[in-house]
């Protein structure tokens, strides 16, 4: 009973990262067909909340602590977001287009799920990484994800996500990308989320190549 289990449970695994890989390939194609980008925009909101369904439903451990870090980083990465838009002080100046659908308090709910799905990925890539020490693990997985916002931050004022007021991307903006990712990281750690092989990792990737692509295509 225990194999056939293990068995369903890869079966998952598999079916998940085959529908990270290919939902971001056909992405990634339709933005780099002008002709296309229009209708793709108006997807991105389903392309998240995809996302999002694929890390809840192939997660097989502890329930109630996985409810928690889902509920903990969505409330925080939100609120965070809120506080950025309407003082300007944490990321720099910016407003939200219409892109990632619905606001509350001029922010996408969306956002708050966007936080789940980084702090989820690079938390589960630097658990694959085997990076035992949970301070470095959460300072290289900050880092990891300036790297993806430098690749991110053109693309999501290209398509609307996003824009900033002086069209200069502020170098407070990565600073703050750093210090709110490596706490939310941490936060990932004490919980003792369990690593589900391939996801994260894939998750991560996929979405740096994709904004990475766009970056130089754009």
């Amino acid at each position: 009973m225990e194999g056939q289990t293990d068995q369903n449970d890869l079966k998952i695994k598999q079916l998940s990262v085959a529908i990270i890989i290919i939902f971001h390939s056909v992405g990634l194609l339709g933005f780099l067909i002008p002709v296309a980008q229009p209708y793709f925009t108006k997807l991105v909101p389903y392309h998240l909340l995809l996302m999002f369904a694929v890390i809840i439903f192939s997660y097989n451990a502890d329930i109630k602590r996985f409810a928690l870090f889902v509920t903990g980083v969505f409330i925080c990465g939100y609120l965070v977001e809120v506080l950025g838009v309407h003082t300007g002080k944490i990321f720099g100046s910016y407003y939200y287009g219409d892109t990632l659908g619905y606001k509350i308090a001029a922010v996408p709910l969306l956002m708050g799920v966007n936080w789940v799905i980084l702090i989820f990925s690079v938390g589960q890539m630097m658990k694959a990484f085997k990076i035992r020490n949970t301070i470095v693990a959460s300072l290289i997985g900050g880092l990891c994800l300036i790297g993806l916002d430098f690749f991110l931050e053109p693309v999501a004022m290209k398509f609307n996500y996003w824009l900033w007021d002086y069209r200069d991307i502020p170098a407070q903006n990565f600073l703050a990308w750093f210090i709110v990712s490596v706490i939310l990281l941490k936060f990932y750690y004490a919980l003792g989320i369990k690593q589900q092989k391939y996801i994260g990792t894939t998750m991560f990737v996929a979405q740096l190549i994709f904004f990475a692509v766009l970056y130089f295509a754009i």
